[in-house]
């Protein structure tokens, strides 16, 4: 599904039919899956969301939609686990 397709459809959904995140989520997955795994994820997130941003519209499960686009194209951070503090090295 092209993202053109999926703003067409979430700028078409009328605010009482479903959750919002729910649909937000589920067009984001088909967003995912619709990608060449040659493309960086990250990259594709920062450029579609551009575009959703561009878009007239604004639901909002157009807007989580744009948010979870905006999440995806963020570097992850690695959490570093800390080494307990350590013990002054005994003399013998």
């Amino acid at each position: 599904m092209t993202l053109n397709t999926i703003v067409d459809a979430l700028s078409a959904t009328p605010a009482t039919k479903a959750d919002p995140d729910q649909l937000a989520r589920a067009s984001f997955l088909q967003w995912c899956l619709s990608l060449d795994s040659a493309l960086d994820l990250r990259k594709e997130a920062g450029a579609a969301a551009a575009r959703v941003e561009e878009s007239d519209a604004e639901t909002d499960a157009l807007v989580a939609f744009q948010k979870l686009l905006v999440e995806a194209s963020r570097p992850v951070s690695l959490s570093v686990r800390r080494r307990g503090r350590r013990r002054p090295a005994r003399l013998q």
